[in-house]
């Protein structure tokens, strides 16, 4: 069977491949394989889709940083519609974490971010239904938007294909070879060759290194659970923020109308399309009866998605150890959408042969600090990583 060439083969059509596909297209021929009969069926399509700087690791939040402009401002004729609104974030911590969230509100403003620091009691101004007694600290972050992802990734695909991309879906790649300086990828939909390719296939990322002949590195699938409730009878939400506590036990926010919650339960998975675990969504009630002053009569929708995280939750960016041919863009962990724009760019830099672009290298991120081939990452069988193990040296923000 004769093959397809291009430049560029980028295996994921979720946000992460969109985003990197539509940076590359500028500059060369790009083909887009997903394996769905749609992009952004999986994990992209069952994000929260807020903008936070102060939620992920610190490397991830840096991106968040670097990929602000382009959300609130992107390119003209990228979308018909504002790709953020306002929502607002608010991080609450216990007795014991009032040091950490004073902390992270010190970096916020170091990188340009407005934060209000209150008592748990002023918090009630933003949130009404926070249970105050059973927090001592508020981190309120005003310019937290709420992100259109469907606005977003339609824009990125419309513009790949303005450019000259080609999206081709049900197109899993079944083999995946190296020859002579070129990769053949083989789908249903036809063969592919290109001397780069791009690994952003979300959960599926080492089934992809794997079909490679690359060894297996350490990002794998986590579930994610969360549901949906309606509010309080007569509450206007629409200004409430998306609340966290800074220990990471849950989150809620309003959405269409209802508040959905997640536990912010990370079981180890295999790729699949997750389905929400009945455990979970009681323990998601749980936090709200817990923490608010809300009840949850009834659930009305509850879903799962993966999220793929490495041992230290921060990003996978850059060329594979073995071959620096094949380009990682991975380990979002719940960042993908909010960070998408900026981690796009710094793939594409580093499958374009450049280094780390200069807005984001001011954030602190280098080359070595999201490479695949850094320790916990490319150590040894690749395993489920320990669940909040950090292996090299960056402790989470949030």
């Amino acid at each position: 069977m004769s093959s397809q060439k291009v430049d560029f083969i980028v295996v994921g059509g979720g946000i992460a491949g969109a985003s990197v596909a539509y940076e590359l297209s500028a500059r060369a021929r790009v083909i887009l394989l997903e394996a769905e009969g749609v992009p952004g069926y999986h994990s992209t399509g069952r994000s929260a889709a807020v903008m936070s700087e102060n939620y992920g690791p610190a490397l991830w939040s840096g991106l968040v940083t670097a990929s602000r402009s382009f959300l609130e401002s992107p390119p003209r004729g990228f979308s018909e519609v504002p790709l953020v609104s306002p929502r607002g974030a608010m991080f609450l911590a216990r007795e014991n974490e009032q040091d950490k969230l004073r902390s992270q509100g010190e970096e916020l403003v170091r990188r340009g971010a407005r934060v209000d620091i209150m008592s748990a009691e002023d918090a009630l101004f933003h949130c009404p239904v926070l249970k105050a007694s059973e927090f001592a600290l508020a981190l309120y972050e005003p310019g937290c938007n709420d992100i259109d992802t469907d606005a977003l990734m339609s824009g990125y695909l419309k513009a790949f294909k303005a450019r000259g991309g080609q999206l081709v879906t049900n197109a899993r790649v079944e083999k995946l070879n190296y020859s002579s300086g070129l990769w053949t990828a083989e789908t249903p939909a036809g063969n592919f060759e290109a001397p780069v390719v791009v690994n952003a296939a979300g959960g599926w990322v080492q089934q992809v290194s794997r079909l490679a002949g690359l060894a297996s590195r350490n990002v794998v699938p986590f579930r994610r659970t969360a549901v949906t409730f309606d509010p309080p009878a007569g509450s206007d939400i629409s200004r409430w923020p998306m609340t966290f506590d800074v220990a990471e036990t849950f989150y809620f926010k309003p959405e269409a109308g209802r508040i959905m919650v997640s536990p912010i339960d990370m079981a180890p998975s295999e790729p699949c399309d997750a389905q929400a675990d009945e455990l979970e969504v009681a323990i998601a009630i749980d936090r709200i009866h817990t923490y608010t002053t809300m009840d949850v009569r009834s659930v009305k929708h509850k879903w799962g998605g993966l999220r793929t995280f490495a041992p230290d939750h921060e990003p996978v960016i850059g060329p594979d150890p073995e071959e620096k041919s094949f380009i990682w863009l991975a380990g979002q962990g719940g960042n993908g959408v909010m960070a998408g724009a900026a981690a796009a760019r710094l793939a594409a830099s580093f499958a374009l042969g450049e280094g780390v672009p200069a807005d984001i290298a001011a954030l602190g991120i280098t080359e070595e600090n999201v490479s695949p081939a850094r320790a916990c990452v490319a150590g040894a069988e690749a395993g489920p990583p320990v669940v909040g193990r950090i292996c090299c040296g960056f402790t989470p923000l949030g």
